[in-house]
């Protein structure tokens, strides 16, 4: 019972949280800090894969831009070569993204721990290299330019203020998503698996078929996330989604609460924020995110969110799931 009632704080709280950005776009008028935002937004469902399989599963994941790319690229290229409208071309593009999922969440039943990084991290490796030099297709180093825009109901989406609802909406399903897997039978056995996976496989759960599927549900996120980049910025190339981004996506998750939907929101927006404040010192970005990422593995192991109970468990103020 406590624990229910824990999570229905925890959906209240990240509710009025998203009133609080529904109501943002009539304060923020800078179109810069807008775009932030929603740029914010759309990294916010790659994380909350990503918790989803790093979090519930305890498989970290350095991958996460290769499943980003490919929704952005399958995405941009229906649309494009074939004119095929955005939400159908977008529903492609994330069944493709959750295949790739599949492909890498087999060979990672028998890897863990640095073993499993490395696989990942070849994998988001051979995706950028093949949209490099994939150039008939993909138009190799020089990307692709026009990407269409997104149509809703007929109306087209083309101001920051339109993407931000746009994105908004994406997110609030989303985070639905994410906090009905959490709660389910599903997440309950992820949770299982973490802990202790030889004491989960006594009990009769199928080890290798819920990594399998924390890896496609973690790509699937990233893979809609992707469709939603690509035609929000109108352009993509291979520069996009280097080794840097997944790095970018995996201190969110840890910085803002691995093992927690709402830390994933937190992560993402308070890292997007600081990565555009450092961006005149952009060179030293990763420096600095490894800096905060081993303060945070030290001082604060699960997360801001983390940090968040400890002082309501400490200060008896309702806890924050």
């Amino acid at each position: 019972m406590k624990s229910i009632m824990s999570r229905r704080r925890g959906l209240a709280a990240f509710l009025l949280l998203l009133i609080g950005y529904h109501f943002t776009p009539y304060f923020v008028t800078n179109l810069y800090h807008l775009h932030i935002l929603n740029l914010a937004g759309i990294y916010t469902l790659v994380v909350l894969g990503l918790n989803i399989l790093s979090g519930y599963t305890g498989q970290v994941s350095m991958g996460q831009a290769g499943f980003f790319a490919i929704g952005t690229y399958v995405s941009a290229l229906l649309m494009m070569n074939w004119s095929i409208p955005f939400w159908s071309a977008s529903a492609m593009a994330t069944v493709m993204a959750g295949l790739f999922g599949a492909v890498i969440g087999i060979p990672a039943m028998k890897l863990s721990g640095p073993y499993l990084v490395l696989a990942t991290v070849g994998f988001g490796e051979i995706v950028r290299l093949v949209l490099l030099n994939w150039t008939p297709v993909t138009k190799g180093a020089a990307g692709l330019v026009g990407i269409p825009l997104p149509t809703v109901l007929g109306f087209v989406v083309t101001t920051e203020k339109h993407f931000f609802y746009l994105i908004l909406a994406s997110l609030l399903v989303g985070v639905f998503i994410a906090l009905r897997i959490a709660d389910s039978k599903i997440g309950r056995t992820y949770r299982a698996v973490c802990e202790d996976e030889l004491a989960a496989e006594a009990m009769g759960v199928n080890i290798n078929r819920y990594k399998i599927s924390a890896f496609i549900i973690s790509a699937m996120f990233a893979g809609f996330a992707g469709s939603l980049f690509g035609s929000f910025s109108g352009v993509t190339s291979p520069d996009n989604f280097t080794f840097d981004e997944s790095v970018g996506f995996l201190c969110m998750s840890v910085i803002g609460g691995n093992r927690s939907i709402v830390g994933a929101v937190i992560g993402a927006f308070g890292l997007t924020a600081v990565s555009e404040a450092l961006r005149v010192i952009q060179g030293f970005r990763l420096v600095i995110y490894g800096s905060i990422l081993v303060f945070t593995v030290i001082f604060m192991p699960k997360g801001i969110i983390g940090l968040f109970r400890w002082i309501c468990g400490n200060f008896s103020v309702k806890e924050i799931d």
